[in-house]
């Protein structure tokens, strides 16, 4: 793998963040903004401790001992990573600290060990993998509440149950082919606050049971985990609801934790842990697609809005004259860093993949001030790469532990050659077996 991630022995910085406990970014403590941020930008980790007393320029003092007034104790975050994305990402995470002190060290990672995963066995049912705490909603609950609930806990779907037991599910594309969500789930957070609370605003007045899917595809908790595996790639779905003999709502399990109990995060092991049914031992080779959609460090707007929604994986690559991985563009990223000037037709654009509109005469003069106009102004450097021959367990650990969707297959080059997503992942260690 040649994914610019920690490793031991490479080199990285640590970036320390000073916050005060009543700090906030809206209306959210800033600590918690600043770990969403990075953990939504697939940042390495970080640490967040809060002190017992300190005091910072004003003089004030905070402490945990001052019984008479209300506790401000100092937050600090800590957090190491690789020296390019912390490039990448310390200029937009400043804007989340309102007040405080952030430094920058250089460091050595001398031990970074993975957690391992246990061996598994095909046989291994998938409620020993699920994830239980899993939020639902009634036949009757207004959709705006659904959407509202889903976007508050970033999740891409909902079971619906009557008395525990589940009758549909209601995903992103129910929402929008069913209640006309203006913009896909995954969309909103690009958003600002008062566009995502308009779209929320403008649904009908629809209740859960009118948009669910129904019936739901369910399994039972001692499903093994191939047939689980077997009916995510058959029925192309991305998750599961788990039930137990009656039918209620017993957990869910996700693509991603099947590929999570498939890989083999053990650093120094011979042999990776093997599944029985599921083979993670097929080259990429075997599985890559090689319909990639890519654009040039300068490629405007439209034409970058074009290649995002040209095929499923709502992404482009950006590549230079020889096709060598310059960087990332996502539909989501595309929201975030354009005017707002340009978010209908762009919404209309990802929402339908239809042709980005050429802007108004009004819209032109306001992008002639916007800092996001080509495709080199959209993108992340954070790009995982892997070789043609590399094993898809290898894939596996890195799009788990990394939050990876798509890893860009290369050459010795760095010239690009393929792709491979987590649905590619899946059908591999399904379709090649041992």
């Amino acid at each position: 793998m040649t994914a610019d991630t920690l490793s031991s022995g490479s080199e990285a910085r640590r970036i320390r963040i000073y916050v005060s406990e009543q700090d906030a970014v809206g209306k959210v403590p800033a600590q918690h903004a600043i770990v969403a941020f990075l953990r939504r930008n697939n940042a390495a980790g970080l640490t967040v401790v809060r002190g017992m007393e300190g005091f910072g320029a004003s003089g004030r003092m905070h402490s945990s001992r001052l019984a008479e007034v209300p506790w401000d104790l100092p937050i600090v975050v800590e957090w190491v990573d690789t020296v390019a994305r912390i490039a990448e990402l310390l200029p937009q995470l400043k804007q989340l600290v309102p007040a405080g002190m952030i430094t920058v060290d250089p460091t050595e990672v001398v031990l970074f060990a993975r957690r391992s995963v246990r061996d598994v066995s095909g046989a291994v049912p998938a409620q020993s993998v699920m994830t239980r705490d899993v939020a639902t909603v009634r036949r009757d609950t207004p959709i705006r509440d659904v959407v509202a609930l889903m976007r508050k806990r970033s999740l891409r779907a909902m079971p619906v149950t009557d008395d525990g037991i589940v009758v549909g599910i209601i995903t992103s594309s129910d929402l929008v082919r069913r209640a006309s969500l203006g913009a896909r789930i995954t969309l909103l957070p690009g958003l600002p606050e008062s566009e995502q609370a308009r779209h929320i605003q403008e649904l009908p007045q629809q209740t859960a049971g009118q948009v669910m899917s129904a019936p739901p595809v369910v399994v039972g908790g001692s499903t093994p985990l191939s047939v689980v595996a077997e009916t995510m790639v058959h029925r192309r779905l991305k998750r599961l609801p788990v039930v137990d003999e009656r039918g209620a709502l017993v957990g869910i399990i996700s693509r991603l934790d099947l590929l999570r109990t498939v890989a083999d995060f053990g650093e120094g092991k011979k042999n990776a842990a093997v599944v029985a049914g599921f083979n993670g031992e097929a080259p990429l080779s075997s599985v890559m697609r090689t319909d990639v959609p890519t654009v040039y460090l300068d490629t405007p707007l439209g034409e970058v809005v074009q290649a995002v929604v040209s095929t499923r994986l709502n992404r482009a690559l950006v590549v230079d004259a020889a096709r060598q991985v310059l960087g990332l563009v996502t539909a989501r990223a595309v929201l975030e860093r354009v005017t707002p000037a340009h978010h209908h037709h762009i919404l209309s654009a990802l929402m339908h993949r239809l042709p980005f509109l050429r802007p108004t005469p009004d819209e032109q003069e306001v992008e002639k001030h916007a800092g996001a106009r080509k495709a080199a102004d959209l993108m992340t450097t954070d790009v995982v790469r892997a070789r043609p021959d590399d094993r898809l367990r290898s894939v596996i650990a890195t799009m788990v532990e990394g939050g990876q969707k798509l890893v860009a297959v290369v050459d010795e080059q760095n010239r690009l050659l393929g792709v491979v997503d987590r649905a590619d992942v899946l059908r591999g260690i399904l379709e090649h077996p041992q």
